[in-house]
């Protein structure tokens, strides 16, 4: 049985995680996992408040991650994985 690999790229936002992850993936032609940071209705009032926005925003990152790992175990059984995030940052950086 091959062990497939989970490939994962983390950083600050917008150093190009997502498009190493594109570029990784293309060339080794695993599947793809990427934080969807496009359907988060608190993201723009995150940036005008953040104080008053933070909570809301990042939890809704979480969940939205927490579904996406869901889906990890099957993947994995096929064709591998490169994600542009670490499911644990959010402790990670809680920890900071």
């Amino acid at each position: 049985m091959a062990q497939s690999s989970y490939i994962i790229i983390e950083g600050a936002i917008g150093v190009g995680k997502t498009t190493l992850a594109r570029m990784l993936q293309e060339h080794l032609g695993t599947a793809l996992l990427l934080e969807v940071f496009e359907e988060n209705p608190f993201l723009s009032k995150f940036y005008e408040s953040r104080a008053q926005y933070a909570f809301q925003t990042q939890m809704f990152f979480l969940l939205s991650r927490y579904r996406q790992q869901q889906q990890v175990p099957q993947t994995l059984a096929g064709e591998g994985l490169i994600s542009d995030y670490m499911f644990a940052k959010d402790w990670l950086f809680a920890r900071l």
